[in-house]
């Protein structure tokens, strides 16, 4: 067959629930496999089929993301002269942090991270950055090579020549890079990370942490968790806990580190001079800056779009949802007006905390909200991206229902290292998180033999080769 023939192969999913539906895999595959790799807590929670997403799809639009990356990366030059501080405001960096902005070299933007996606139909899109070092979801890497190992799924896994992703490899990058072997003096041992919370808050997510230093344990790596208080004796010198540590793993964020109860002392600590004793801390906070949700509305500008080629605000376009920073010198009509097509999102904060999305409220409660946000100044205006359906059997195992998918894009220095999915009934939903109610999280594969969208539950597609 020549290079314009073309095969014609089944959706993935609709592939995978027809063979359920016929009793060639067993319905309960994925769930089967997260009681041994995650617990039963996370087995519980567990969509009942994996996601797929075609190898060529994401390979385009990751080239996409990576033009994203490179822009936000020059915004400091392009709208704030270089400065760290005027760069900072322009973000919403905490008012107890923007004096230290002052005397604080801007970082370069280090890529890793986990994006939130949305594919409506077209293609992804971003609504999150996810750029920093404190995002979970890396534990659940495992489950995709469980699956992927099981006699049961080979036919199927080669039919479609699906493959796995381990989103463990981009943290492994970020230490690496920040505490070589040959630096180390431990060439062939265990280079010591510590993991690093905010002074208190290991009370709460000492759990919820672990299993990545277990991920990262699989590596040449040994883990402790600490918080920043751990970092500084009375005095302010370096702690005894620190001797000895390779790298210190930032898990807080800007907000949490202006909460400190000496955020000086805790700055200072965290963006060590060259000559300092304190270990490499991944990522410094001041790099916050980056994931700030201004971002995505900054990189829109016509002072930003101007310095770019065609080709770059092509990509952008392609990928990026309308976002609109707003002030109170912001003329709200139109965003009134558009209360269904569009979600309000504080800048700064994470997990969905103080997001109003316009869809599910009525048109005073939107107006109010936009009111209070313009006033306030640390707010987007972001465009709805309704999420394609994506089809499922139901949490008992039963027909197949319509399901909305969040997808988790991550991504290290070297490129794209993993895929997560979490998945709700009703389109309408925002999903905030992975342990809200309703929200059921999906191993993903990538697939070089099908087009991952499963728009057509009966169909055909088309794949040249």
């Amino acid at each position: 067959m020549d290079s314009t023939s073309a095969v014609f192969l089944p959706d993935p999913a609709a592939d995978y629930l027809r063979a359920v539906g016929a009793g060639k895999l067993p319905a309960d595959l994925p769930a089967d496999h997260a009681v041994t790799v995650l617990g039963p807590e996370l087995a519980a929670r567990t969509f009942p089929r994996p996601m797929f997403v075609a190898e060529r799809e994401i390979a385009s639009f990751y080239a996409d993301f990576e033009v994203l990356l490179d822009v936000v990366g020059r915004l400091p030059d392009l709208l704030a002269g270089g400065s760290l501080a005027a760069f900072g405001a322009l973000t919403d960096a905490p008012a107890a942090i923007r004096p230290m902005l002052v005397d604080t070299d801007m970082p370069r933007l280090v890529r890793y991270g986990r994006a939130d996606l949305i594919h409506d139909g077209t293609g992804f899109k971003v609504i999150e950055l996810g750029l920093s070092t404190a995002v979970g979801g890396v534990a659940r890497a495992p489950l995709t090579a469980a699956i992927l190992a099981d006699p049961r799924f080979g036919h199927f896994a080669e039919r479609h020549g699906l493959r796995h992703l381990d989103s463990v490899t981009g943290l492994v990058d970020l230490l690496d890079a920040a505490a070589p072997e040959h630096e180390t003096g431990t060439p062939g041992g265990l280079r010591k990370v510590l993991m690093v919370e905010a002074t208190g808050a290991l009370g709460e997510w000492a759990a919820a942490w672990q299993p990545m230093a277990e991920r990262i344990e699989t590596r040449p790596f040994q883990t402790r968790l600490a918080e920043i208080a751990d970092l500084s004796k009375p005095d302010g010198t370096i702690a005894d806990g620190v001797a000895g540590v390779s790298a210190i793993l930032r898990l807080f964020n800007l907000e949490e580190i202006a909460a400190e109860p000496d955020p000086v002392i805790a700055w200072r600590r965290l963006h060590p001079s060259v000559d300092s004793a304190t270990p490499p801390v991944v990522t410094v906070p001041a790099h916050d800056v980056f994931n700030s949700k201004s971002c995505l509305a900054l990189v829109q500008l016509p002072a930003v779009q101007d310095a770019l080629t065609e080709a770059k605000r092509a990509a952008l376009r392609r990928i990026l949802p309308r976002a609109t920073r707003i002030d109170g010198s912001h003329d709200l009509t139109g965003m009134i007006r558009d209360r269904s097509d569009s979600i309000l999102k504080p800048t700064t904060l994470a997990r969905g905390e103080g997001t109003v999305a316009g869809w599910t409220v009525d048109d005073t409660t939107w107006r109010e909200a936009l009111t209070r946000a313009a006033r306030d100044g640390r707010y987007i205006v972001q465009r709805r991206v309704v999420p394609r359906i994506e089809p499922g059997y139901d949490e008992q195992g039963g027909a197949v229902r319509d399901w909305h998918a969040v997808w988790g894009l991550h991504y290290g220095p070297a490129g794209l290292t993993g895929l997560t999915s979490r998945l709700v009934r009703e389109s309408s939903t925002v999903i905030r998180g992975t342990t809200e109610r309703g929200t059921l999280l999906a191993p993903v594969f990538v697939s070089s033999g099908s087009p991952s969208s499963s728009d057509d539950r009966h169909g055909m597609a088309t794949v040249e080769r």
